[in-house]
């Protein structure tokens, strides 16, 4: 997932170094640009409705959260650079659903709920 952003060796841990290690700390940029006063709101509800997926693939939990973002009228930023920022700690990396299915559905919603704890 992360070859065509790793130019040597050294670059694949830079850029995969999430699926292993849940982040301790949030790109205090990403934070103050993309976290709202209702982001953890919305967060609380992602994780409702990732609980409810059997099948936790890339494809289902995509399909889930769009059709969520349509339901309450949401735009795509207004979920997914929270959602990313949860997961890897800042606004980088491959498809966010491709993350989550390789994460699996307790660690997604671990680090989910740990996001909404630790930032401000």
């Amino acid at each position: 997932m992360v070859r065509e952003r790793a130019t040597f060796v050294a670059d694949i841990w830079e850029q995969s170094w999430f699926f292993f290690v849940a982040p301790e700390e949030y790109d205090g940029k990403i934070v103050k640009k993309r976290w709202k006063e209702n982001s953890p709101e919305i967060l609380k509800e992602v994780i409702d409705l990732l609980g409810q997926i059997d099948d936790f693939t890339s494809k289902k939990i995509e399909d889930r959260v769009k059709s969520y973002l349509e339901e309450k009228e949401l735009g795509f930023g207004a979920v997914m650079n929270v959602f990313r920022l949860c997961l890897v700690g800042s606004g980088m990396g491959p498809h966010l659903f491709d993350i989550a299915e390789i994460l699996g559905k307790q660690e997604t919603i671990n680090r989910i709920e740990k996001g909404i704890q630790m930032i401000p």
